[in-house]
C-alpha cells in the first residue's frame, strides 16, 4: 500500500507490506528471572574467587578428642602429628617440667607431641638400669665380691615406669573428665611422661658412693617432679567449677611419693654382694 502527500515539490512513498507481522507485547519475566540468576551465581563465584581460599581449622585444644585432625587412630596421619617437633620444642617442655615456674600446658597445648612423652620415660629406665648397674658394681668390686648382673633390675624397671605413667595418667584423665574439666588424654599422660625427666640427671649422681648424697637427690626429685605434677593437673581441674575432684591432689602425691620411695630402695640403694670374691687356689 502507498501514500503520497499533495502540495509538496517531493512526495514520499511508504511501501507498506501486509504479509509483515504486527507489534507484539513479549514476556520478558522469565527470561530476565534465569539471567538475574546466572548474574548472581557469577557475582558469588566472583566474590568467592576474590575472597580466597576458607580458613584453616583451629589448632588443638585441651580436650580435643582428635587433635584437630580428622583422621582415624588407625592410620598413621593421627599420629605424625603427635611427633611434629624439633629438639628445641621438646628441651624446652623438658625445662618446665624440671624447673616447673611457667605453665607447661600452655606450651604444650599449642603443639601436643608424643616424643617427650615416650622417650623421657624410655630414657629414665635406661638410666637407673645403668647407673644403678655401675653403682653396684663398684660397690662390690671395691669390697672384694663377686659380679653378678640383675636383669630382673630392667623388667622391673620397665613395668614400674611406663605403668605409673600410663596408668596414672588415665586416672587422671578418667576422674577430671568426669569432673567435667575436659581435658586431654594426651596432656595427661604427657604430664607424668615428662614428670620423669628429673630423674635422668638424679641417677648420675646417685653414682656417687654416699647415701646421704642420694637421699639429698631423691628429696630434690621428688619435690621437682611433684610440684610440677601437682601444677599440672591443678590447672587441668581448675577448668571445672567444680571443688571435689580437687581431693585427687593429694591422692596423686602419695602415689608419686609411694613411686620416689621404689626408685630410692630399688635403684638408688647399693650393698655389696654376699657371694665372696674366688680366692687363689690351695697351694
Amino acid at each position: 500500500m502507498s501514500h503520497a502527500q499533495p502540495g509538496a515539490d517531493y512526495n514520499i512513498v511508504v511501501d507498506v507490506d501486509d504479509d509483515e507481522p504486527t507489534l507484539e507485547f513479549q514476556d520478558f519475566a522469565t527470561g530476565g528471572a534465569q539471567q538475574h540468576g546466572r548474574m548472581n551465581a557469577g557475582g558469588a563465584a566472583a566474590g568467592a574467587a576474590q575472597a580466597g581460599p576458607p580458613p584453616p581449622p583451629p589448632p588443638y585444644q585441651a580436650g580435643d578428642a582428635a587433635g584437630g585432625s580428622g583422621h582415624s587412630v588407625w592410620r598413621v596421619e593421627y599420629w605424625a602429628q603427635y611427633f611434629n617437633v624439633d629438639s628445641r620444642d621438646v628441651v624446652q617442655r623438658t625445662y618446665l617440667a624440671v624447673v616447673p615456674k611457667d605453665s607447661f600446658l600452655d606450651v604444650y597445648n599449642a603443639n601436643p607431641d608424643l616424643w617427650g612423652t615416650f622417650w623421657i620415660p624410655t630414657s629414665v629406665i635406661f638410666a637407673m638400669f645403668v647407673t644403678a648397674s655401675l653403682s653396684q658394681g663398684i660397690a662390690e668390686a671395691l669390697a672384694g665380691a663377686r659380679r653378678e648382673y640383675d636383669f630382673g633390675m630392667l623388667t622391673f624397671a620397665v613395668f614400674t615406669v611406663y605403668t605409673y605413667v600410663l596408668a596414672v595418667g588415665a586416672l587422671v584423665y578418667a576422674t577430671t573428665r568426669y569432673f567435667g574439666s575436659q581435658p586431654g588424654l594426651m596432656e595427661c599422660l604427657s604430664v607424668y611422661g615428662y614428670a620423669m625427666a628429673v630423674w635422668i640427671p638424679i641417677s648420675v649422681l646417685c653414682v656417687l658412693p654416699f647415701n646421704w648424697f642420694r637421699w639429698v637427690m631423691v628429696a630434690v626429685g621428688f619435690a621437682s617432679s611433684g610440684l610440677f605434677i601437682m601444677r599440672s593437673v591443678n590447672q587441668i581441674v581448675n577448668r571445672s567449677s567444680g571443688q571435689l575432684h580437687k581431693a585427687i591432689i593429694p591422692l596423686l602425691l602419695a602415689v608419686h611419693a609411694l613411686l620416689v620411695i621404689v626408685f630410692k630402695f630399688k635403684f638408688f640403694s647399693y650393698s655389696t654382694a654376699t657371694v665372696p670374691a674366688a680366692g687363689p687356689g690351695p697351694k
